[in-house]
């Protein structure tokens, strides 16, 4: 059974922000989360539990939550990696 995608309003604004290439990356990297949430390549946020960053197109991470319980992923940001700040991700209420 796949997972639930929720998309948080400031990860909508970044892909929709994305160069083209790279925004159709993440919607089909997104939509391969839904079938395996924890790839090999994604990692835990250290000190933040189940959330996880995955590289997208080299430059570009995703930061999500996922919530087992609930069969849920929140993509919380996607943003250049130079960009993103980790510290400040929050999961979701």
């Amino acid at each position: 059974m796949d997972y639930h995608i929720d998309l948080s309003t400031l990860a909508k604004e970044e892909i929709r922000d994305l160069p083209g290439y790279v925004r159709a990356q993440a919607r089909q990297l997104i939509n391969e989360l839904a079938k395996n949430p924890r790839p090999p390549r994604a990692k835990e946020l250290r000190g933040k539990p189940n959330i996880y960053r995955i590289w997208l197109a080299g430059r570009w991470r995703i930061a999500y939550e996922i919530d087992d319980a609930a069969r849920l992923i929140r993509i919380l940001r996607v943003r250049s990696k130079e960009q993103i700040d980790y510290a400040s991700i929050e999961a979701e209420e």
